[in-house]
């Protein structure tokens, strides 16, 4: 396995891997009303509890798989973004990566969901070498949809996820490839 990237900048954000240290900026994120509707995992605003549950399952798939989920902050002022990144999933009977990202909605339509899809794409393929990276968002969440389709992503199927009806998006490293302009990443640690 190569080694972690526990913490990464893009062009206007700087990340790091979830921790504890996180939870009140993510508690933030699993409350916000508009935010956890676009999520079928979560659904509804998140508990105290349920969000620490949330953390230490993140924390604990960074120690098994090396790589995980970042928490993005502004690199001009420190404020808290979202989270996104790469995570391990089975389906189908067969364990698979996904790409999630959900950003607070005082970010929304700034291209920042882009931003942190981007940089995530990069570690999966540039640096782990993942084969594909699957990715879903619910049938109503449009701007997830295009991002997902500005990053090369190409619409499969639609299919059921957490009860609901998702619309599934894969994306392979050669078609990355081709959508990739070059290192998105400004330093990766």
């Amino acid at each position: 396995m190569p080694n972690p990237i526990a913490t990464m900048t893009t062009p206007r954000l700087l990340a790091e891997a979830i921790s504890p240290l996180h939870f009140h900026d993510l508690h933030r994120l699993y409350t916000e009303a508009k935010v956890v509707k676009t999520l079928a995992s979560v659904g509804k605003p998140l508990t105290e509890d349920a969000v620490k549950e949330t953390i230490r399952q993140a924390v604990e798939h960074w120690q098994q798989n090396g790589f995980g989920y970042w928490v993005f902050h502004l690199k001009k002022d420190g404020q808290f973004v979202g989270r996104g990144g790469l995570t391990t999933h089975q389906f189908e009977g067969k364990e698979v990566v996904g790409l999630g990202y959900a950003i607070m909605p005082d970010y929304w339509n700034r291209g920042l969901a882009t931003e942190i899809a981007a940089a995530s794409l990069e570690v999966g393929f540039g640096h782990l070498g993942v084969a594909e990276i699957w990715s879903w968002a619910l049938p109503g969440n449009l701007a997830s949809q295009r991002v997902m389709e500005k990053l090369g992503f190409q619409y499969e199927r639609d299919f059921e996820f957490a009860g609901l009806l998702h619309r599934f998006y894969r994306l392979v490293a050669a078609d990355w490839e081709r959508y990739n302009g070059g290192d998105l990443l400004g330093g990766t640690t």
